[in-house]
C-alpha cells in the first residue's frame, strides 16, 4: 500500500511516473461547490473551466500545469513565500500571481453567464497548513457553502484549536489530505520530537569524530525544507545539496543560510544523494571520506506503521553500518485527521488521495464512517462533479484589513514550539502582540 510524498522535481514525466506508482489522486482541482476557482491544478481543463486559481504550496505534484507557455487567464493566489517561487520558476505567468497572506480575506466575485443568475460572492480565507513554508489552507465561503481546502496539511489538535476562523464554523464539505488515512498510522511524534531525535543522532555522531560526516536519506528529493531549517539552525551547520535543488530553494529566503550546494568539505551534514541512490557509504561530493565516517539517517513515516505514543521513534537499521531510521512527517497521522474531522465535523468529506489497492476509495469510506458516524453515505467523497463551469466576469475586491478577523488564539503557547517557528513572522508577531495586550 502506496502513499503521496510532494517535492519539487524537474522532469515532469519522472515526476508524474513517481506519483503514479505511490498514489491515486482525486482532486481534480475543481469544487462542484464554488464553479470557476481550481486549486493545485492548471491544466488545460482547468484553465478553460476557471477564472480564478490558488496554490496550496509549492511541491510540484500540486502544481501541474503551470509549465504550460500561456499564462493563465486570471489570477492565482498563494502566500507570499509560495509567490516569490512561483516568479521565478514560472517567470511567465508573474503577471497573474497575487499574494494572500495567512490571516487575509479576501472578497472574489464570480459573475455568471447566465442572465438570470447574479454573481457569487466568494471570501477565500487563508489558514497555515504546516506542511512546508509557505503552505496554506483555503477556506472558501459564499452564500450557500463553507469549503475547506486542506492541501498537504499536517496541524497538531492543539494548532488547530488556536486557529479562530475554523472555531465554530460549519464546514459543507472538507477536501482533505488522506496522505495517511489508514489506522497502521494511527501516531506519529510531532516535528518538535521528530527533529529533537534527529538532532541527537546528529550530534552525537560529530561530536565523536571530526571526520565524521551525516547524509540524510529522504523519501523524496523535496519536501524537507522545515527539517533543513531547523538542523542548520541548531547544529550550526548548512545542509549541502544538489546545485539542481539549491537553484529551487534559492527562491526561499527562510533557506538562505540553510543550504548550500558549495563549500562540501566544510559542511558535515549532507542531501546530495537524492533518492535513487544505494551508494550512501561514498559521497559523491566527498569520494576519499571513508564510508566508516559516515552515519545515514533516514526520516521518514513510511516505513513507521502501528508506532504507539510511547514507543521509540528511531531505530538502528543495520549492525554493521551507522544507518537509522527516525520517524518524521509533514502529513498528518490518522489520529490527527480523525481529531481533525471530529473537532471541525464537516457534513461531506472528499478525499484527496487514494489507495493504491483501494481505487473506488470504498475502504476509505467504510473508515470514514467509523470517524465520522454523523456523515450519511460517502460515495460524493471520491467523485467529483465533471460540469463545465460557465461564467463571464470577475470582480476583485480586498475586505478592509481593519476588520479582519485575528487568526491565532494564544492560549497555552508553549507547546510544540517548532511548529510555530515554523509560521511566518507576521503570524508570530501576532501571536507575541496579543501575549503583551
Amino acid at each position: 500500500m502506496h502513499f503521496s510524498t510532494s517535492f519539487i522535481y524537474y522532469d515532469p514525466f519522472l515526476l508524474l511516473t513517481f506519483l503514479r506508482q505511490l498514489k491515486m489522486s482525486t482532486f481534480s482541482g475543481f469544487f462542484a461547490e464554488i464553479p470557476g476557482i481550481s486549486a493545485d491544478r492548471f491544466e488545460e481543463v482547468n484553465r478553460v473551466q476557471s477564472r480564478v486559481f490558488f496554490l496550496s504550496h509549492c511541491h510540484m505534484d500540486h502544481m501541474q500545469g503551470l509549465h504550460l507557455e500561456d499564462a493563465l487567464p486570471g489570477p492565482l493566489y498563494a502566500s507570499p513565500i509560495s509567490g516569490v517561487f512561483l516568479k521565478h520558476r514560472f517567470p511567465h505567468i508573474t503577471e497573474t500571481v497575487r499574494s494572500i497572506e495567512i490571516g487575509d480575506t479576501m472578497s472574489i466575485s464570480l459573475e455568471s453567464t447566465e442572465d438570470n443568475q447574479t454573481p457569487q460572492e466568494v471570501q477565500v480565507t487563508a489558514i497555515p497548513a504546516g506542511h512546508c513554508p509557505g503552505s496554506i489552507m483555503f477556506l472558501f465561503q459564499t452564500n450557500s457553502h463553507k469549503v475547506l481546502y486542506t492541501g498537504d496539511f499536517r496541524l497538531s489538535p492543539k494548532d488547530l484549536r488556536n486557529i479562530i476562523p475554523l472555531r465554530n464554523l460549519t464546514l459543507d464539505v472538507v477536501y482533505l489530505d488522506t496522505t495517511f488515512f489508514l489506522p497502521h498510522y494511527l501516531h506519529f511524534p510531532s516535528q518538535t520530537e521528530s527533529l529533537s531525535k534527529l538532532i541527537d543522532l546528529c550530534q552525537e555522531w560529530l561530536s565523536s569524530n571530526p571526520q565524521n560526516v551525516i547524509t540524510l536519506k529522504l523519501p523524496a528529493l523535496y519536501g524537507s525544507e522545515f527539517l533543513f531549517m531547523e538542523l542548520s539552525r541548531r547544529l550550526g551547520h548548512k545542509i549541502h545539496v544538489k546545485q539542481e535543488e539549491l537553484r529551487c530553494y534559492r527562491f526561499l529566503a527562510s533557506l538562505d543560510n540553510a543550504v548550500t550546494a558549495h563549500h562540501v568539505t566544510e559542511t558535515r551534514i549532507h542531501a546530495c544523494q537524492g533518492t535513487r541512490s544505494d551508494q550512501y557509504w561514498k559521497l559523491p561530493c566527498r569520494p576519499t571520506l571513508h564510508e566508516k565516517h559516515i552515519r545515514v539517517i533516514r526520516p521518514s513515516a513510511l516505513r513507521w506503521r502501528r508506532l504507539k505514543p510511547d514507543d521509540p521513534i528511531h531505530r538502528r537499521l543495520r549492525n554493521d553500518r551507522e544507518e537509522y531510521s527516525v520517524c518524521y512527517s509533514n502529513h498528518a497521522s490518522y489520529g490527527e485527521l480523525e481529531d481533525f474531522l471530529q473537532y471541525l465535523r464537516p457534513r461531506a468529506v472528499r478525499f484527496n488521495v487514494l489507495w493504491k489497492d483501494d481505487p473506488g476509495g470504498i475502504k476509505m469510506s467504510q473508515l470514514l464512517k467509523d470517524v465520522c458516524p454523523w456523515l450519511g453515505s460517502q460515495e460524493e467523497c471520491v467523485s467529483q462533479s465533471e460540469e463545465s463551469f460557465k461564467f463571464d466576469g470577475i470582480v476583485y475586491q480586498r475586505t478592509d484589513d481593519k476588520n479582519k478577523n485575528k487568526l491565532i488564539y494564544d492560549e497555552d503557547s508553549d507547546e510544540d514550539k517548532a511548529v510555530i517557528e515554523h509560521l511566518p513572522k507576521r503570524i508570530r508577531t501576532m501571536q507575541e502582540k496579543a501575549e503583551t495586550d
